[in-house]
């Protein structure tokens, strides 16, 4: 009867310690469901989008579906990676095409830049696409205007991605003043004085170390020779390089 006793003492120790990690073990099941609820709640909440597939397995979060734009994209990862407990977060969220394709889209990205409140004639910025895919070249004058910039076509649907390429161009107080001084004799000339009343008009001046370069369009030559000539005797610099474009016949019917 000992021994008997003993084997089922034995049996029984060896079982407990089984029983009590199985007790002890959390419900992942449960816990997931929490973390998934609360994560819908968030992309819900930020109107990233409602094509969006979010599935939470041992605390991963991963994002499948459609959104607008990258911005969006991006915006649904540092949505759920608020939620309490998430640990990592895989977005294989697609960019939906844009609507009308890269000449659209192009349109829209030179309408938002336009309409940023300090794009200025001291900057220049050109803009390229290829399946959505957004290059950004070009100069501005402050570092934080390329981060704005960068942001804002981000948002644009049908924007998959943005190489920002943008200058800053170098803080000087001598450029400074050239910028100024050309600006006011090109758009103070008899042949250009019409364009200074545009919110933002057509030429730019962009200045880099004492070198001054003319960009934008113009409706003709004489337009063209008129702010080189302005712009050659309104201050002293190193270098004047006019690359003003004189407009097509199509495009100034469209005007």
């Amino acid at each position: 009867m000992k021994s008997k006793r003993a084997v089922l003492a034995l049996a029984f120790c060896a079982l407990f310690p089984a029983w009590g990690s199985a007790s002890a073990m959390p419900d992942t099941g449960s816990h997931d469901a929490q973390l998934q609820t609360q994560a819908q709640q968030k992309i819900a909440h930020a109107k990233v989008g409602d094509k969006i597939d979010l599935k939470v397995a041992n605390a991963a979060v991963t994002l499948s579906g459609t959104v607008d734009s990258v911005a969006a994209k991006e915006r649904a990862t540092k949505e759920v990676m608020k939620v309490p407990g998430i640990v990592t977060v895989i977005n294989n969220l697609q960019v939906a095409d844009a609507a009308g394709g890269d000449d659209k889209l192009l349109g829209k990205v030179v309408h938002e830049i336009r309409l940023y409140p300090y794009y200025s004639i001291f900057d220049n910025i050109e803009a390229s696409s290829d399946g959505g895919r957004l290059k950004l070249t070009g100069q501005v004058v402050q570092p934080w205007q390329k981060s704005d910039i960068g942001r804002i076509v981000a948002s644009i649907p049908g924007v998959k991605q943005v190489e920002n390429n943008l200058e800053v161009l170098p803080l000087s107080p001598f450029d400074s003043e050239l910028r100024w001084r050309i600006a006011s004799s090109i758009y103070r000339d008899p042949v250009l004085s019409r364009y200074s009343i545009q919110a933002l008009p057509p030429i730019h001046i962009i200045v880099k170390n004492g070198n001054v370069t003319l960009v934008g369009n113009v409706h003709d030559q004489v337009e063209k020779s008129a702010a080189y000539r302005a712009a050659r005797f309104a201050a002293t610099y190193f270098d004047l390089n006019n690359q003003l474009a004189v407009e097509t016949a199509q495009a100034k019917a469209n005007r």
